[in-house]
This record gives structure tokens, C-alpha cells and sequence, in this order.
């Protein structure tokens, strides 16, 4: 869309500035930019779909009833009626999964299956059960799909109609005789290509901002609570740090901190996860990933298992550090994002 933006751009601006020169190789570039304009403006669905649902729809209960039809007669208290019944079900049998088929599949298996029923030898169990107005009513609902179903591929643009490459190419072949008769359009060219550029580099970079200003606002956040939970855990001061890793929102948010100096039984720097209380204290999450070195105790130095320093219960009588209350609702998330 950008590349036809800026195509279109440059033609406007050779409309405005009328230069006999220019407007003499000024048609090829606007025919290019048409057929790309025709490109980039396919009917995402095809025509005719919501109306060709509603037809399929009508002979799928046409093809029903007369299933019901005929189920109903397997239950009649007279044997000839059973048996004409029968008749038409074996025959019905033979179309298997009739509703569940493709349009185009199900269109001829109906015309199949009316065929079959219409054959002399069974007119007299149709006419026992009088199944006549079923099988009117299910052969116009077929027909009737039939015939729109063929319309619609009249008017389809086949697969490959057009190549955007191709006609991009097309574009950016007849930009360059109209550029080379623009010296006093120039300027107005450059213009559009640096804002181009400036536009993707901003879009680049305003993802990576957004991260990074986020991760910066959650370190503030958890900082201050950092040296009540090192003396907790019987850890230096300054050994806590923020990676840039959450999980979970809101309240259910957990962050993923770094133990200076210290690896896990992997040999990757030994990490763990905590919570925040509303106090602003933190508590160990014991997070649900296998593996996670930040579920072993960051005391020690060595992986031991998913207890937290202190024998197996946090210090403070297990409430975790600061005092506060684990928040009820901190259970364990389902994905965790990196913010950095």
C-alpha cells in the first residue's frame, strides 16, 4: 500500500504542476498505478457467498425432510409401508454424509440420489409413502444452488490475475521517465522518499521504546523492596536484580530476578521469581516451569530443590518479606513475556 501511496503521490504532483514535458510521459505511470490500485483492492470473499449459504441451507432441510420422511414410515403399523419405506432408505444409503459434503459434492450426490429414487422400480414405494413433493422440493433447492454456484465462478478472479511484483515493477519502471523530465520537482521527491523512510524508522522504533520504557517503570517499582528481600534470603546486598521478564497482569503479575554471582545446576545464571504485595514487599512465586533455576534456593549457591531459604519456610513465620500478605489471587500464569 505504501509503494502505490507514493506513486500516486509523485502523479498528483506532476497533475499539479502541468509541465507539458512531464504530462507527455504521465499516462503509463497512472495506467501502472491503476492496475495496482486494482491489486491491492480484491474482494476479500467471494461474491455471492452469503446468499450461496442461505441456498445450501434450503436443500440441506429439503434433503432432511426427506430423511424424517422416510424414517417416520420405518415406524408405520402396516409391513407394505415399512417395506417402501425401507426401499427409499437403502437407496439413501448410498449417498452417505450428504450434508457434510463440499457444495460441489454434495450438488452432484443429490442429483445422484434423485436419479436413483426416480427409477421405475421405485415409483411405487415413492408413491406408498407419497414422497413425491419431497423429492420437487429437495431437486429445486439443489437446482436452484446449482445455478448460482455456476454464476459465481463466471465472475471469480482466477489465482495469479495479478502480481502485485510484477505490477510494482510495472509502477517503478514508468516512474523513472517522468522523474528524469522533474528537475523542478525534485525537491518534492526527495521529500516524499525521506518521509517514507522516516515513517519505518519510527515504526521500528517505537516498539523497542515502548519496551524499554516499561522495563525501566517496573524496575523502579520493585527496587526499594529489593534489600528486605536479599537480607530474607540471606543474600549480600545488591545481589537482586531485574531482568526484564514478567508474567502474568494486574494483580497476578510475577517478575523474574537475577542472583548476582550465583548459577543454577544448568550453568546459566541462577534466577527467581517474585510477586508484589500491596505494600510494596515482595514474595517468592514458586513458578510452575520445569527447570526454572529461580524456583532453588538463592541462598546457597547450588541448585536444592524448590524451597526457599530458611529450612523450608519463609523467614517472617511464612509471610513473605515486608510483612504483607500474598495476594489471594496470585496463581500461577500461563505465559510469560519478556519486557526487555
Amino acid at each position: 500500500m505504501e509503494h502505490f501511496q507514493f506513486a500516486s503521490h509523485v502523479a498528483a504532483l506532476c497533475d499539479e504542476a502541468n509541465i507539458e514535458l512531464v504530462n507527455a510521459v504521465l499516462e503509463p505511470l497512472k495506467q501502472a498505478i491503476e492496475q495496482e490500485d486494482k491489486a491491492l483492492n480484491l474482494p476479500r470473499q467471494e461474491e455471492g457467498t452469503k446468499e450461496l449459504e442461505q441456498l445450501d441451507r434450503t436443500r440441506d432441510q429439503a434433503y432432511r425432510a426427506l430423511q424424517l420422511l422416510t424414517e417416520l414410515h420405518l415406524q408405520a403399523d402396516d409391513s407394505a409401508t415399512q417395506a417402501a419405506a425401507q426401499r427409499i432408505s437403502e437407496v439413501l444409503s448410498r449417498y452417505p454424509k450428504v450434508i457434510q459434503s463440499e457444495y460441489d459434492k454434495e450438488s452432484g450426490m443429490i442429483k445422484n440420489l434423485l436419479t436413483d429414487l426416480k427409477a421405475p422400480a421405485m415409483a411405487a414405494h415413492l408413491t406408498k409413502v407419497s414422497a413425491a413433493p419431497y423429492l420437487d422440493r429437495l431437486e429445486k433447492a439443489n437446482k436452484a444452488f446449482d445455478q448460482r454456484y455456476r454464476s459465481r465462478l463466471k465472475s471469480a478472479i482466477p489465482t495469479g490475475t495479478y502480481d502485485i511484483k510484477a505490477l510494482r515493477a510495472a509502477t517503478d519502471k514508468a516512474l523513472q521517465p517522468t522523474l528524469a523530465k522533474l528537475p523542478e520537482l525534485i525537491a518534492h521527491y526527495n521529500a516524499l522518499v525521506e518521509k517514507r523512510r522516516t515513517t519505518l524508522a519510527h515504526r521500528a522504533a517505537t516498539t523497542q521504546t515502548a519496551r524499554d520504557k516499561r522495563r525501566a517503570e517496573y524496575d523502579a517499582l520493585l527496587k526499594p523492596a529489593f534489600p528486605a528481600l536479599e537480607q530474607q534470603l540471606g543474600l549480600p546486598a545488591g545481589s537482586l536484580s531485574f531482568t526484564g521478564k514478567t508474567e502474568g497482569t494486574g494483580a497476578q503479575r510475577h517478575y523474574q530476578l537475577a542472583v548476582k554471582d550465583q548459577t543454577g545446576p544448568d550453568g546459566q545464571p541462577r534466577t527467581l521469581w517474585v510477586g508484589r504485595n500491596k505494600s510494596g514487599s515482595l514474595y517468592l512465586h514458586q513458578t510452575h516451569k520445569p527447570g526454572q533455576s529461580g524456583s532453588s534456593d538463592p541462598g546457597s549457591g547450588t541448585g536444592s530443590g524448590n524451597k526457599p531459604a530458611g529450612g523450608g519456610k519463609p523467614a517472617g513465620g511464612g509471610k513473605p518479606a515486608g510483612g504483607g500478605n500474598k495476594p489471594a489471587d496470585s496463581g500461577d500464569p500461563n505465559i510469560a513475556t519478556a519486557e526487555a
